[in-house]
């Protein structure tokens, strides 16, 4: 900023100089131009023409620039007898000073004219300009010379202005002057800048520049974790005062930086702890979901509910047995190697067990081709019938094995379902078998209502669902129902009254249950 205010500053005094020498020229010339018309109308006054041609001859032989004498009407004055002619109308003069005037008549050079010399004649008023004059400059001045009374006895009186100057000074020897002024001012004011760009880089140096680079390093370092460091202090300028701020920022860092040390350990720590327990917790996760698929879902609410499991003890319910078994099962195990076997009862078996958890049923058992399935009243006090629940997961299942039999087209045989159902009490409880680690949970339901169930899937043909008369009272405005009559049954003392379930759309036979 100083070098630009200082330049600025020689700039404007190169121009301020070159200024007033033009002006200074400018201001001679118009003395010299008072001096030469003073002159000439001394003379003129004296009523010697002749005297004031001759002085103006050799004023211009010797003049350094160019002096002109115009008439009003623009034809150079002082060269003929135009202007004599006119003045011996109105004054005599001597013989002798006619004789010397025609002397000196010449012939007149171009005719004067422009916008400068008609404003002179006009206006009365000395007019002035810079012009180029045969490829130099010129200042140009066109006083015009009043018609005063005194002079209006040889002159007449039809006019205001007798004559024009015009002064022509060349202006290069005062631009040279200016030339070397603003050189020699534009040396000194290098020099100067330079010296004191010199020293203002040395001061700057070791004022300025070397503490805030010291500064630098010393940010530098703690920012690398080095809080050990400290900046210089104890000038008690600006730099100083940073200094110090520095400083107490690092200790203050320094402090922080070890809080954080110890909280990062602990974090870490926490972390390990918790990516452990999190591990732990995927694996439990991982078997309760594979222990899920043999603990029935009852089991499993009561456990999440009690774990001491003081609700599992046995007691009677209302329940409804299903069941199941694949029809044909000792002749299919013949034509079908047991390894493929195994997998189609898996494979079939897997697909039932969502819809047998959608309608709220418990396997209980498995065995071999055969599913027992539970259905109890939902513990959450909804109002949905076990016997309605059983029977729609009987047809629900029917449906899936058509499907799969679709499906499995030319893998596996086609497959049909014997199926039964009954409803009535039961003693229905989960038992806890053996102690400490080696504990299992087993969940069944005991009594005549199961027995029959399994009778009347053995009873069943094809892919027929068969319940007794208890269920199908309990669902009979919901399914179409074909009575079979009394059935006898083993280790059953009564015949029992049984029913088939009608597939939905087929009307051919069916009665309403009788109790």
């Amino acid at each position: 900023m100083l070098i630009i205010g200082f330049g600025a500053s020689t700039l404007w005094t190169i121009k301020r100089e070159a200024d007033l020498l033009v002006d200074h020229s400018k201001q001679a010339s118009r003395r010299l131009l008072a001096a030469l018309v003073a002159s000439i109308e001394g003379a003129m006054v004296q009523e010697r023409p002749d005297v004031t041609r001759a002085f103006i001859v050799d004023l211009k032989a010797s003049f350094p620039g160019r002096l002109d004498i115009y008439r009003r009407n623009g034809v150079e004055a002082f060269t003929d007898m135009a202007t004599l002619e006119e003045v011996k109308k109105n004054a005599d003069l001597s013989p002798e000073v006619l004789r010397n005037i025609a002397k000196l008549q010449r012939v007149p050079a171009a005719p004067m004219s422009g916008p400068h010399f008609t404003q002179a004649v006009a206006t009365l008023k000395t007019q002035e300009a810079l012009e180029d004059v045969e490829g130099s400059t010129h200042f140009l001045m066109h006083h015009p010379i009043p018609n005063q009374e005194r002079c209006q006895g040889c002159h007449g009186t039809d006019h205001q202005v007798r004559a024009v100057v015009r002064l022509a000074l060349p202006m290069e020897p005062v631009f040279a002057e200016v030339r070397q002024q603003r050189n020699r001012q534009i040396m000194i004011a290098v020099l100067t800048i330079l010296v004191a760009g010199a020293l203002l880089t040395i001061a700057m140096g070791q004022i300025i520049v070397r503490p805030i680079k010291d500064l630098g390093d010393v940010a530098r370092r703690i920012g690398a974790g080095d809080f050990s460091t400290r900046a210089p202090a104890a000038s008690g300028d600006e730099l100083g005062e940073l200094g110090r701020a520095v400083n107490d920022m690092t200790a203050r860092l320094a402090g922080a930086y070890a809080d954080l040390e110890t909280k990062n350990t602990e974090l870490a720590t926490t972390l390990t702890e918790l990516q452990e327990s999190r591990q732990r917790l995927a694996l439990l996760e991982q078997l309760k979901g594979e222990l899920s698929k043999f603990v029935p879902e009852s089991v499993k609410r009561l456990l999440d509910e009690n774990p001491d499991a003081t609700e599992l003890e046995k007691k009677t319910v209302e329940v409804s047995v299903l069941f199941l078994d694949i029809a044909g099962y000792t002749k299919l195990s013949e034509q079908v190697e047991p390894k493929r076997l195994n997998q189609l009862v898996q494979t079939y078996f897997s697909s039932f067990l969502e819809i047998i958890q959608s309608h709220h049923g418990d396997i209980n058992e498995t065995a071999g081709d055969g599913l027992m399935v539970i259905f109890q009243a939902p513990r959450d006090g909804r109002s949905s019938d076990h016997a309605l629940n059983a029977a729609r997961a009987a047809f629900a299942i029917r449906m899936k094995t058509i499907q799969l039999n679709d499906e499995y087209a030319g893998m596996f045989p086609s497959v049909q379902l014997h199926m039964g159902i009954n409803t009535g009490d039961a003693l229905v409880g989960a038992t806890k078998i053996g102690t400490g680690g080696a504990q299992r949970w087993t969940f069944t339901a005991q009594g005549p209502v199961t027995n029959q169930a399994a009778r009347f899937a053995g009873f069943a043909t094809g892919d027929d669902i068969v319940v007794g008369p208890t269920t199908a009272n309990r669902i009979r405005t919901y399914f179409v129902l074909e009575a079979l009559g009394e059935q006898t049954f083993k280790n059953v003392s009564q015949p029992i009254p049984v029913f088939r379930l009608i597939p939905p759309g087929v009307y051919d036979k069916f009665s309403a249950p009788t109790s």
